[in-house]
């Protein structure tokens, strides 16, 4: 089978089991299935409970598309498993029913259990970048297949958020907020994305790109409705191309670079070949998060510095907030503390600005979108320009050896 190649999709008249149907025809993806009765597992998208919508999830069309072209092989089981965003108990199974995931696998009667529900290991991490171990479930092994369903969508903190970013979703519970508190700088966080995809290395990535989000991603942007599929094996190409399609640079969403440096890809699209669509013929430039800051891989207390200047401050908006918890409950540093009285509308969740790291994490996982990042305009035009020369310098030059546990 040729690795090498990339299906581009679209979805016309909103048929999307036709559209990815034929994206896995083109890139014959059937070759995977070289023997009956296997185990296939599925990782869609549930950051959190969205409908779909909003876009914040894998869409259900896509979803349901995807099993039923499994279905044709005779598998002995499929099963749906991902672990959502916060530490909250119930939380994934809230995003598996609102999302219209759950009433697909009723329909084509799949099993559908979350990561933190399934039996756990300690996986070693193959020649780490930056993590040499981290527990996840056992059904990262257990499976003869992994499929991974991730979305298009922007990231306040990575910039993309597509296939590699998506099997974040292995870590479970606290996890995810623990790896933010240890890698609060982006090339360490992305390095650490990098070593986490390279375990589970799913052999089959179906990009759900019917409706997407820009702008302020993953959970609060504008959606954007891109009617395309895209399909591959290489993670690296899958997101290099999708940067290409909505107009970003790759070499700004460091895991893209830091998974091709640890050899799970390449972004040299010269060597892939595209089948379906061009990109040029489905391109559309997306807004970038209004929030997206460089933090370069250097001393933390500058970071830190870098962080308190290029955001002024955190804003709760009034008539959003429900004091529900989730976001102080779910800070990495405990920057978010909840107010003495807890009275919807007058009181709110207090920021303590010296210890945030500016990972997004509130923002990303406030189910009411009530919480937005107020920039310093000086700093976020200085850093900017800065970056983009500094970032891709220590790319290139860092070592990277203090690699770490996470549990």
């Amino acid at each position: 089978m040729t690795m090498n190649k990339i299906a581009i999709v679209k979805i016309a008249d909103n048929d999307v089991r036709r559209a990815v149907f034929s994206a896995l025809e083109l890139i014959n993806a059937k070759s995977l299935f070289k023997k009956s009765n296997m185990k296939i597992l599925i990782k869609p998208n549930l950051l959190k409970p969205k409908r779909p919508e909003y876009a914040v999830t894998t869409h259900p069309a896509v979803f349901k598309a995807v099993v039923q072209w499994v279905k044709q092989f005779n598998p002995e089981k499929i099963i749906t498993s991902d672990s959502s965003g916060t530490r909250q108990q119930g939380i994934t199974d809230s995003s598996f029913k609102v999302s219209g995931l759950k009433k697909v696998c009723d329909e084509e009667n799949i099993d559908w259990i979350p990561f933190e529900k399934t039996p756990r290991k300690v996986y070693q991490v193959n020649q780490p970048l930056i993590l040499k171990e981290f527990p996840s479930s056992t059904l990262l092994e257990e499976v003869d297949l992994i499929i991974n369903v991730p979305k298009i969508k922007t990231h306040d903190q990575c910039l993309l958020t597509c296939s590699i970013k998506n099997m974040f979703g292995t870590l479970i519970e606290g996890l995810k907020t623990k790896t933010h508190a240890m890698f609060p700088d982006n090339l360490n966080f992305n390095s650490a994305l990098a070593d986490i995809y390279s375990v589970s290395q799913p052999k089959l990535t179906v990009i759900d790109g019917y409706y997407c989000q820009e702008g302020n991603g993953p959970s609060a942007g504008d959606v954007v409705k891109m009617d395309i599929v895209l399909a591959g094996f290489d993670p690296v190409a899958l997101d290099t191309t999708v940067c290409k399609i909505i107009d970003f640079n790759p070499l700004d969403v460091f895991h893209i670079t830091q998974a091709e440096r640890k050899g799970l890809g390449t972004s040299d699209l010269t060597k892939i070949e595209f089948l379906g669509e061009k990109i040029d013929s489905v391109k559309r430039k997306f807004k970038k998060p209004k929030h997206f800051v460089w933090i370069l891989p250097i001393h933390k207390k500058f970071n830190k510095y870098i962080g308190r200047n290029h955001h002024s401050f955190i804003k709760f908006n009034k008539q959003n907030c429900k004091l529900c918890s989730i976001c102080w409950k779910n800070c990495p540093v405990k920057a978010i503390t909840p107010p003495k009285e807890l009275t919807q509308g007058k009181k709110f969740p207090i920021w303590n600005k010296s210890k945030c790291i500016i990972c997004y994490c509130c923002t990303e996982l406030c189910p009411h979108e009530a919480i937005d990042f107020k920039r310093n305009i000086f700093w976020s035009i200085f850093f900017h320009f800065q970056s983009m020369i500094l970032e891709n310098f220590f790319l290139r030059v860092s070592n990277l050896k203090n690699r770490k546990k996470i549990y």
